[in-house]
């Protein structure tokens, strides 16, 4: 159901409305011009007509003169004259005195002193404007009859103004047609405008509605080139990041809720064979250890989730302490000596002896290089190695981690950083862990401005992790 005061009627209204006032306003002003030029034009050719008919009653007036027609003949040729044209015909002698009239009513009074008489009386046709003997506004053309050069009379036209008024009338009925066709197309425009509009909107906000309501496979159609098509290719593009997001979501719990499954199963069922079953001595330290390993297991979980949800929702502070990296090189390798060797594996430091140090806090530094030294430990076989190496850059420290074992293939390298991802899972199984190391790691770099990359020659042949964490202040020259 449309909303009583939709965009779209707004629009159209808005339109319609400027229309109307501008069509108005110039119908106004184009109908005054044309009831002005209209008086004009009609001033004009009754000039025009009354010099025609003087030519015309040129040739009377000489035989009338010459007395081969009487008055009566004139008054039958000025009567159709006046007739013909729809006038009143006068004609007025030099001394300016009404000799003939084709109303049968000849005009009182002398009329030498009227603007079109005096006109006529100097050679040359003349109108005027004014109310004759009845009041009525009329419009008087004069033109003078010559003969030989002479003046013999002058025949003057009179019209009342309201006839023009039908002139006046067809103009205005042309002008209000054209007027309302042009209004009719600018309406279809308006309508065809306010469509393309609103169209797109009802797109969005059905697409919008249909995705709140969990269909998040809703698009907008693409491929109009103007503002719209910037929003719609906009609202396609969150949508993918929504359904991506959302499809993570939903792995990410489903996943987190296995991990979690797993260890309390365990201590489950240790609890119970401890607290009712009747287990002897070695057995039961057996469970003990078992649960304190799956507690600690639990707890690292817990600390990763909380440390991933900080990351991911910005709630995580910087740290700002300053950190020789050297210093925490040697001490993790230390702390790591006796699960290396545990596992035959070797580890080399290739540590500079001027390393600047980095901003940052110490607990997240600790957790990214555990996680890459734990993860490389993980999958070098006995025999292996793994090297860390340190250098400083212009703007960065680059720290690199490489071992000498599994590998990684092409297909798996993408992966490695999604959460609770495991390369060559068939493998892996025996592996401790559940694949939130390489998250923890990137999120806490990227979170301080830097960089990770991962390498890797294929399966058996190592892997490579570089760090690119950046300087609160380049060092002097660097290295």
């Amino acid at each position: 159901m449309k909303p009583a005061h939709s965009l779209r009627t707004r629009l159209i209204l808005a339109y319609a409305g400027l229309i109307a006032l501008g069509f108005a306003g110039l119908a106004l002003l184009a109908g005054g011009q044309i009831s002005s030029s209209a008086i004009q034009d009609y001033q004009g050719n009754l000039v025009t007509q009354a010099e025609l008919v003087a030519r015309g009653l040129s040739e009377v007036m000489e035989k009338f003169m010459e007395r081969e027609i009487s008055q009566s003949d004139i008054t039958q040729v000025v009567d159709g004259y006046a007739g013909q044209l729809g006038v009143r015909v006068t004609l007025v002698d030099r001394d300016g005195r009404a000799w003939l009239d084709s109303s049968g009513n000849l005009p009182a009074g002398n009329l030498s002193a009227d603007a079109e008489i005096i006109a006529a009386t100097e050679g040359r046709s003349g109108f005027d404007q004014r109310p004759d003997e009845s009041g009525q506004t009329t419009v008087y053309a004069a033109a003078p009859i010559r003969e030989d050069g002479d003046l013999v009379s002058i025949v003057r036209l009179a019209a009342p103004v309201s006839a023009a008024q039908s002139l006046i009338i067809q103009r205005w009925l042309a002008l209000g047609a054209g007027v309302l066709f042009l209004g009719l197309l600018a309406l279809l425009a308006s309508l065809w405008l306010a469509a393309s509009f609103t169209r797109p909107l009802s797109q969005l906000r059905t697409a919008t509605l249909q995705m709140a309501g969990g269909d998040l496979a809703s698009r907008l159609p693409e491929g109009r080139e103007d503002e719209f098509g910037q929003v719609a290719l906009a609202f396609n593009r969150m949508a993918d990041q929504v359904q991506a997001m959302l499809a993570e979501q939903q792995a990410f719990a489903g996943n987190a809720s296995h991990e979690l499954r797993t260890p309390l199963t365990t201590i489950r069922l240790r609890s119970e064979a401890l607290r009712y079953g009747a287990l002897d001595p070695a057995t039961a330290q057996q469970y003990i250890a078992e649960i304190d390993d799956e507690v600690d297991r639990l707890g690292g979980l817990v600390e990763d989730l909380i440390l991933l949800s900080r990351l991911d929702t910005g709630r995580t502070e910087p740290g700002h302490e300053q950190i020789d990296l050297v210093r925490l090189a040697r001490h993790l390798a230390t702390e790591m000596g006796p699960r290396l060797g545990a596992a035959g594996v070797q580890l080399h430091l290739q540590l500079p002896s001027n390393l600047p140090p980095i901003t940052a806090s110490l607990n997240h530094l600790r957790v990214v290089f555990r996680n890459l030294l734990d993860n490389a430990l993980k999958y070098t076989p006995a025999g292996g190695s793994i090297t860390w190496q340190l250098a400083a850059e212009d703007t960065h420290l680059l720290a690199t981690i490489s071992d000498t074992g599994r590998g990684v293939t092409a297909g798996e390298l993408p992966h490695l950083f999604e959460r609770f991802y495991r390369a060559d899972t068939a493998h892996t199984r025996q592996v401790p862990g559940v694949g939130l190391g390489l998250s923890l790691v990137q999120g806490i770099v990227q979170f301080y401005g830097g960089r990770i990359t991962v390498t890797s020659p294929g399966r058996d042949q190592g892997t490579t992790f570089q760090v690119w964490w950046p300087y609160t202040h380049p060092p002097a020259g660097g290295q």
